[in-house]
């Protein structure tokens, strides 16, 4: 029987194959029909995955020519306009499928409007995994759980409760955060620690605005400021569908009429997470506006972060992988995350310079260097499929 070296060439295989596969085009809220990207070599199709509930939808990505018992993958998208229509996981689910899997992707409705409630997505992804172990294709003894950005520690909170009823094999991670209080800090100064020294990429500012848009108005004494935080999601939202860079000059504009439609005792808060994008926002205020903002956002949904006990059971073996210049979460906080989880689980994460968030990076001699490493750390997660 082939084994993960075999799938990761296959899985390799599809990838390269997916860069074809046609931008995500903004269209209403709603997702049901035909995918409205296709796939060259997948069989892809929408279903209700809710026990019969039309509510709750996915993408399903079945290999072309499948075999009889197949194993199961279930794929969480982030806080992204696109949902399960995003060019990266529908490259990603399709390059799966290529490797023999079937891939469930799930809509986290609430997530494609930019609101960060973790709850909708635990109900998806167990609805899922229920969905996809009562498929007879599908090859017994539970699924994968694969998060993606804001969709890993949700993936991993629910996945490591899964497992306890075998529903669940196995936990993946693409771009994941770790401490709230580092990544959103991340997202507003450019900082992070490594090794002890601070180091400064610049941010997307992508990151502050969706963070804001939830979190600003529910800081005591920011409680008025709920006009800000509107503003703020119209500019994250704008971003999301553009799929352009955020900080590219092109939203200027956009920031402009914003901050003209804002009172203008507002106007300055604005302007501390949206600046023009020659400029990026006054450190000492971002700096304790990331604390207030991690503070809100931890009392207002407690789950954002991993609980450092995870019970009586360990959770099921987790491997992470992180682009190095992630530009909206810095890949410190999976080497983080990988440091928490260590104990009570079978973790691994792997850093490569050949992807940034959610697309591919780096020049020739780059790709050279990190070819091995990037192959190690995907062999790593495939073989979670054949434990």
């Amino acid at each position: 029987m082939p084994g993960p070296t075999c799938d990761t060439i296959r899985y390799l295989w599809g990838w390269n194959r997916g860069r074809g596969i046609p931008e995500w085009e903004p269209a209403d809220d709603t997702f049901a029909g035909q995918p409205r990207i296709p796939v060259p070599g997948v069989r892809v199709e929408d279903l209700p995955i809710g026990n019969g509930s039309p509510e709750l939808r996915a993408r399903r990505y079945r290999p072309a020519r499948g075999a009889a018992r197949a194993p199961g993958w279930v794929l969480l998208h982030g806080a992204t306009r696109p949902g399960p229509d995003h060019p990266a996981i529908v490259r990603l689910a399709a390059a799966l499928a290529h490797s023999g899997a079937v891939v469930l992707v799930p809509d986290i409705p609430a997530w494609r409007r930019l609101e960060l409630d973790p709850a909708p997505a635990r109900t998806a992804l167990s609805q899922a995994a229920r969905h996809m172990c009562r498929d007879p294709r599908i090859r017994p003894g539970g699924v994968v759980l694969v998060g993606l950005s804001f969709g890993v520690p949700q993936v991993l909170r629910t996945g490591a409760r899964l497992a306890r009823t075998g529903l669940v094999r196995g936990l993946g991670g693409f771009g994941s955060y770790c401490h709230l209080d580092d990544a959103i800090r991340f997202g507003l100064t450019g900082r992070f620690r490594l090794r002890g020294t601070i180091e400064y990429l610049r941010p997307d500012p992508y990151g502050r605005w969706v963070v804001a848009a939830n979190y600003l108005h529910r800081i005591p004494g920011y409680e008025e400021a709920v006009c800000v935080s509107g503003a703020l999601h119209r500019l994250a939202t704008i971003a999301g569908e553009r799929r352009i860079m955020a900080w590219d000059s092109g939203y200027d504009s956009v920031k402009d009429d914003l901050a003209r439609s804002l009172a203008r005792t507002w106007r300055p808060l604005f302007r501390l997470f949206a600046p023009p994008s020659d400029r990026e926002p006054e450190p000492e205020p971002a700096r304790r506006m990331a604390h207030l903002l991690a503070d809100a956002a931890r009392r207002t949904h407690p789950d954002l972060e991993l609980p450092r006990d995870f019970g009586d059971s360990p959770p099921p073996p987790i491997r992470l992988l992180h682009g190095r210049r992630d530009h909206l979460i810095p890949f410190t906080e999976t080497l983080a995350l990988e440091r928490l989880l260590r104990r009570p689980a079978d973790v691994s994460a792997t850093v490569t310079d050949l992807f940034a968030h959610s697309g591919e990076t780096g020049g020739t001699s780059v790709r050279l260097r990190e070819s091995h490493r990037l192959f190690a750390g995907l062999k790593a997660m495939l073989a979670l499929q054949r434990r």
